[in-house]
């Protein structure tokens, strides 16, 4: 039964291909691939503008302008006429296809490595980060836009809106921008990761391709007189090639996997002991694994009444059981209004009246004290939930026998100043919350000051990382959070290996952020600055405002 159905299945099979190949016109396609083999002077300006394009978008972080430039490199052509003379064994069409890619990579990577080096911008934008770390859906992308743009050429049904598509979805330029990005910055792991992208999507076409002329009658024994021995080498070399590709996409997928994996772990087994109806909420928390198989965990939760140290012990135990790691909880509380706000009655009952007592003058100011300082961190609390992620670090009260207003002083731990807008709105809150006018003046300091680094040194040292360790509080509470890494590099800039140096050191902090302290790989900007005569190698970690620029009211 088995055997009839797949005997079924391979004559219904032949007669489709048939009837494909009847439809084709073979001798169209030839001459088209015939023309994209041609070496002009055209093509490779055509092709050297749109590495500009691509790389100018890279380097901006446009996705738009990234597009445009896919859509405007003629490098497709060559590689599809390269999958034709694979699977008709044409050694003429072989050789010119092979010269033409050939010189179209060295002049793309040398363009762009010229460029990137003169390029005062040579910062890792999230768009290059992104091709830098192929996996195997790259490779499963090229191939089904390939089997789409080989039948388009092949069929000529629906080729003007089919073709750009697949320029856009293999994306063999931009890759080769990266690469010679790499080169002119200095960085290898660049150079190689957009380089294997480019490879990766240049064998996936070729594959696709093959597979798409040969079922529409192309094939070695029809057009090069090649036996059935040569064809399974062919096969068989195409498959090697694949199979030595698929081995470090896989791995980098598996490990995306497990990532995502891992946090849908630790959200559940986070929700299971902070997520209490009416009592507490889990609002947002970043982890990353150590090197010893445990897990840092930083937790944010919205709560009606604060938990105690043992309460989130027990949590912590409970997370580890349900992990089977050793976990350390950092837990935030932020304190909530359950339901509506409570009228206060209009007739207070009276009391029975004290009798007065004389106190001495020192229990009179240090209650006066305690009192306006306690209602005054209630206000900051409020305050640090509109300044979020910032916080209040300190604050000063001053009254006046003058003036009836008083005078607050805050220490806000922000790396952008506060506008007049946002000052005015905490100030009418903070006279809404006392009931008296206040006058507020706000200072602030960065979370993190500059690191200085001495001369010739690159990795982060222990006590830079306790530093660092404050964006991870302020990561657990916004997730959302943006940060660039700027580098000072030594005296002078323009010696090579002072920029060298400073965009490593760069890096190095980037590493620790996103390892250590959770921040999303393409949540970090890179920038070198201008060195500084007489000032040592610094790196500056900068949060940055939210794209509005202002304080949204709760």
């Amino acid at each position: 039964m088995l055997k009839a159905f797949w005997n079924l299945f391979v004559r219904r099979l032949h007669a489709i291909r048939d009837t494909a190949i009847a439809q084709v016109n073979h001798e169209a396609v030839i001459t088209s691939v015939y023309q994209e083999v041609e070496i002009t002077w055209g093509y490779f300006f055509i092709l050297s503008l749109a590495n500009l394009i691509a790389l100018t978008g890279l380097i901006v972080n446009s996705s738009p302008v990234i597009i445009g430039a896919m859509l405007i490199s003629p490098l497709m052509g060559p590689i599809l006429s390269t999958g034709f003379a694979f699977v008709t064994g044409n050694k003429g069409i072989w050789r010119s296809a092979l010269k033409k890619i050939t010189l179209s990579i060295i002049l793309s990577v040398l363009v762009a490595a010229g460029a990137s080096f003169i390029s005062p911008l040579q910062d890792l934008t999230p768009e290059i980060l992104a091709r830098i770390r192929p996996n195997l859906y790259d490779l499963l992308i090229a191939i089904f836009a390939g089997l789409a743009g080989a039948v388009a050429i092949c069929t000529k049904k629906s080729y003007i809106t089919i073709v750009p598509g697949v320029a856009i979805a293999t994306a063999v330029i931009p890759p080769l921008s990266v690469t010679g990005f790499g080169i002119g910055t200095g960085s290898i792991t660049v150079m190689a990761g957009g380089f294997f992208l480019f490879f990766t999507n240049f064998v996936a076409i070729i594959i696709a391709t093959s597979s798409v002329l040969f079922f529409f009658g192309f094939s070695p024994a029809s057009y090069s007189g090649l036996d059935r021995t040569s064809i399974k080498k062919r096969i068989m070399f195409l498959l090697t090639v694949l199979g030595i590709i698929c081995v470090p996409l896989i791995y980098t997928l598996h490990q995306s996997l497990v990532a995502v994996g891992l946090k849908k772990s630790v959200t559940t087994a986070l929700k299971n002991q902070l997520d209490k109806p009416g009592a507490s909420h889990l609002t947002s928390f970043t982890h990353r694994e150590t090197q010893e198989n445990g897990i840092d965990i930083n937790a944010v939760i919205n709560t009606t009444n604060y938990l105690s140290e043992r309460d989130i012990s027990t949590a912590e135990k409970a997370v580890q059981a349900t992990l089977g790691k050793k976990v350390s909880l950092r837990l935030s509380q932020i304190k909530v209004q359950p339901g509506g706000l409570r009228e206060e009655p209009s007739v207070k009952p009276a009391t029975a009246p004290l009798q007065a007592t004389q106190r001495l003058p020192a229990e009179i100011v240090t209650d006066a004290r305690n009192n306006l300082l306690h209602m005054t961190r209630g206000v900051t609390d409020k305050i640090n939930y509109l300044i979020a992620p910032a916080s209040v670090k300190d604050y000063s009260i001053e009254v006046s026998g003058a003036r009836t207003e008083l005078s607050l002083s805050i220490l806000v731990s922000r790396d952008y100043p506060l506008n007049s807008d946002e000052v005015r709105l905490l100030e009418k809150m903070t006279a809404k919350e006392l009931g008296v006018p206040v006058s507020l003046r706000v200072r602030t300091s960065p979370f993190v000051s500059p690191l200085v680094f001495s001369d010739g040194q690159i990795a982060v040292s222990e006590e830079m990382k306790r530093s660092l360790l404050a964006i991870g509080q302020v990561a657990a509470k916004d997730s959302d959070i943006s940060v660039t890494v700027t580098s000072h590099p030594e005296y002078p800039t323009t010696r090579r290996k002072n920029r060298l140096d400073a965009q490593e050191r760069a890096a190095s902090v980037a590493h620790y952020l996103r390892d250590a302290c959770g921040i999303r790989e393409e949540s970090i900007a890179i920038r070198t600055a201008p060195a500084e005569k007489g000032r040592k190698p610094t790196v500056k970690v900068t949060i940055l405002p939210p794209p509005n620029g202002a304080t949204e009211a709760p």
